[in-house]
């Protein structure tokens, strides 16, 4: 099925490779940094517009290498956190999510979007998870993010009891 180290389930691989260790250095930065960004979402009917920006020009810098990493390496197939079955699910679903991103002053802005309103469900998981890592940094990145019970079923996995009805 996959990798398993520190007990995850790598679904798509661990990458050891330079580009995936220059990766994940941009990405600890900006969790380590993450009270220096701010992130605004505009919903759209089919995904979403997202700025996330900072007013150090160092760190915006930084969050532009980090978006362009990104779009290489899913572009290459190149997984990254495949241990979280959200971005498992953006990797495996990729080719039917498009983003477009460009640099704006002060940081960088992203348009995903989708035809499939289970995908449309997978880019709003990512948008949450996303404005977790910029409120709570390294302490968000070590969890799961949240996902869409269908991701849950697709990987084989629990989805979350239904709560009780209260009286």
């Amino acid at each position: 099925m996959g990798d398993e180290a520190a007990g995850h389930n790598y679904r798509h691989g661990r990458g050891t490779d330079e580009a995936h260790r220059r990766d994940q250095a941009l990405f600890s930065q900006l969790l380590e940094r993450h009270t220096a960004l701010r992130r605004v979402t505009e919903p759209l009917p089919n995904g979403i517009r997202v700025q996330t920006l900072s007013d150090d020009p160092q760190l915006a810098e930084v969050l532009w290498q980090h978006v362009e990493g990104m779009d290489a390496r899913f572009a290459g197939g190149r997984a990254i956190r495949s241990w979280d079955p959200l971005f498992s699910a953006l990797f495996e679903f990729r080719a039917q999510i498009r983003m477009d991103y460009r640099q704006v002053p002060g940081g960088v802005e992203a348009v995903l979007t989708a035809e499939d309103p289970k995908l449309v469900e997978l880019i709003h998981a990512h948008d949450e998870t996303l404005h977790a890592f910029v409120e709570k940094g390294f302490e968000a990145s070590k969890h799961p993010s949240p996902v869409p019970d269908w991701v849950l079923a697709h990987y084989g996995l629990p989805t979350a009891a239904p709560e009780p009805d209260s009286v």
